[in-house]
């Protein structure tokens, strides 16, 4: 029991230090523009805000904002030679979330997500399932 305890103690030290790398997971551009929506959601405006969880961050929190932005990015970079329009809209709303524009960025989130849906004419895919509550939404 002791010696396990102390390999379990030993792995988590050099997963510290860096030494042993664990494998980052590719995911899919579609899925990463489809979180970032939905983290830039706002709260639901339906006459009565103290209806909505008033524990969970909403789109224009600082941190919701970075982590979408980071997410956008991610797709970006994934995206690589698709969709021209899809790639435009995506770099637009990396920039709009880096300025704090969690507003612009859902927007141009939302383009990104219905281009790159229509140019991987997948039958799956989450483009029917971003969140239609916000402040307003995109067409």
């Amino acid at each position: 029991m002791k010696r396990l305890l102390m390999l379990v103690l030993g792995g988590i030290a050099l997963l510290g230090m860096g030494l042993v790398s664990v494998p980052t997971v590719q995911a899919d551009p579609i899925a990463l523009v489809n979180d970032a929506i939905v983290e830039l959601t706002d709260a639901p405006g339906n006459g009565g805000r103290t209806k909505a969880d008033l524990n969970k961050r909403w789109g224009s929190d600082v941190s919701v904002m970075a982590s979408a932005t980071e997410k956008l990015q991610q797709a970006l970079n994934e995206a690589g030679g698709g969709n021209a329009r899809a790639q435009h809209l995506l770099q637009m709303a990396v920039d709009f979330g880096k300025n704090s524009m969690h507003k612009e960025a859902r927007l141009k989130a939302q383009g990104a997500l219905l281009n790159l849906c229509q140019g991987a004419n997948k039958a799956d895919a989450p483009c029917d399932k971003v969140p239609k509550f916000g402040s307003y939404v995109a067409p």
